[in-house]
């Protein structure tokens, strides 16, 4: 236990997770309650529930059977496989579901991770891999995982997350934090040949060596900044009283998300919306967009003309004209992808290997391709006519619009492909890409809205933020 309320710490541990950005809406954790039959559980996230603002008053009690005795909200999407290892191992006292980039790349790659440094190394000697056609949401499926899961300390699923257990949250939370770090170690070494690694005797001699010391404890409170207020909390205000600042205040949001999760936004990139009034729209000005406010919304007509506001990009032309063009298209995201621009220039095949960013990044890519800033007539005709009625675009060399009938979906799209081709290219420096097990359907029935994941996105904006590596 890490303190005297277990609500508190359990919420603490979703908060740590979240401040590495190892855990997402499809997450959760849970633990035994002491001297009792029933479960803690963190609920189903999404716009109520998210792992930055996690508060313990808003966690579940669960029985064995997965009845809410206590609490309101959902059960998350996989809690049948918690409830399964409970009534299977006495000896779990807390299980985690978590999506740790680094070690998911190497189980879609089937690379097996190798106890490379001292503290880390206890992960590597039983983690293994479930593969399944299906997701744990049946009884059948959540019995198997879980039995996986009580013989090791780690579990990986491919494509969908990582799970860990132990004895009690704190060791628990020490084995999510170490298999991610391993990972990180993991993908410098994956392609050499390494001699030397950690014996698990020296292992566990170490361990016996550093047992009693609280140090863990003191570091993980230390990243805890408890439940964070959401940044756009103040959109719900706005909604149904002023449509226009509604769309200037979201348009401003979008922004400090794009830079909050490194899309390679810089101040040329752009965002659009369609505006209430005729004829009109916004487009952000060229600012650093971690500091774009309402106030730095350009305004034109959709033919480019400036209106009012600050002085609006020459990017300004393409956006009016897709928004004339389509009129079920309301918003638009421009980004300099890193990951996006360089696989958009190769021919590497994509294969569904990962959840996230599952549906837009299998999406036939269309590509113009030359470098352009698409000003000119011509060149506005070609790049619209390839987008035709679908949700993106790519400029050679430059960038990717991503267009949707809300700016929820355009944002979440931009991000979620830009995770997926990272998570390809890790897996590939792990030594390849293989297919996940888990059938596409099972993920698509099971996922979250636009809303949910936009949701989740900014809430990270200004947020403390920290990685495993280097720490």
């Amino acid at each position: 236990m890490l303190g005297h309320d277990i609500r508190a710490d359990l919420a603490m541990a979703c908060h740590v997770l979240a401040a590495h950005r190892i855990i997402d809406l499809w997450g959760h954790l849970s633990m035994r309650i002491p001297r009792s039959e029933h479960i803690l559980m963190t609920p189903r996230f999404g716009t109520t529930a998210w792992p930055r603002g996690l508060t313990a008053g808003q966690m579940l009690v669960v029985d064995l059977d997965g009845n809410i005795v206590d609490g309101a909200g959902e059960l998350p999407i996989q809690a049948k496989t918690d409830l399964a290892l409970y009534r299977r191992d006495p000896g779990a006292g807390a299980c985690i579901s978590f999506s740790p980039r680094y070690a998911m790349a190497a189980a879609i790659a089937g690379f097996e991770l190798k106890p490379m440094t001292h503290m880390e190394a206890f992960i590597s000697y039983d983690t293994h891999v479930w593969n399944c056609a299906e997701l744990a949401v049946t009884s059948a499926a959540a019995e198997d995982l879980a039995a996986l899961l009580a013989r090791s300390i780690a579990v990986q699923q491919p494509g969908i997350a990582a799970w860990v257990k132990g004895e009690s949250l704190l060791e628990t939370l020490l084995a999510a934090y170490h298999l991610e770090y391993l990972g990180q170690q993991n993908s410098i070494i994956a392609n050499m040949d390494v001699t030397t690694l950690c014996k698990r005797e020296d292992s566990e001699k170490m361990w016996r060596q550093f047992a009693g010391w609280d140090h863990y404890v003191d570091f993980f409170h230390s990243l805890d900044p408890g439940p964070l207020p959401h940044p756009a909390q103040s959109l719900k205000e706005t909604q149904d009283q002023d449509e226009r600042q509604h769309i200037l205040q979201s348009a401003s949001i979008a922004c400090k998300a794009l830079w909050e999760r490194d899309t390679l936004v810089a101040f040329l990139e752009h965002v659009s919306h369609r505006l209430p009034e005729d004829d009109r729209m916004i487009i952000s000005a060229a600012k650093n967009f971690s500091m774009v406010a309402p106030e730095d919304m350009c305004v034109t007509d959709l033919r480019g003309n400036w209106i009012n506001g600050p002085k609006p990009p020459g990017y300004k032309f393409i956006h009016a004209q897709i928004l004339a063009e389509r009129p079920d298209v309301q918003a638009i995201v421009h980004t300099h992808d890193l990951y996006g621009r360089s696989y958009a220039l190769s021919r590497h095949e994509l294969v569904p290997m990962t959840r996230l960013g599952l549906d837009v990044a299998l999406r036939p890519l269309p590509v113009y391709p030359r470098c352009d800033l698409v000003v000119d007539v011509d060149v506005r005709r070609d790049v619209i006519d390839l987008l035709g009625d679908g949700p993106m675009v790519h400029e050679a060399c430059h960038g990717t619009d991503f267009v949707a009938d809300t700016l929820e979906q355009a944002l979440v799209d931009a991000i979620q492909r830009e995770q997926f081709l990272e998570m390809d290219h890790l897996a590939r420096r792990f030594g390849g890409v293989n297919p996940m097990p888990t059938a596409r359907e099972h993920i698509q029935q099971n996922e979250f809205s636009a809303k949910d994941w936009w949701w989740f996105y900014t809430a990270e904006i200004n947020a403390p933020r920290r990685s495993a590596a280097g720490l």
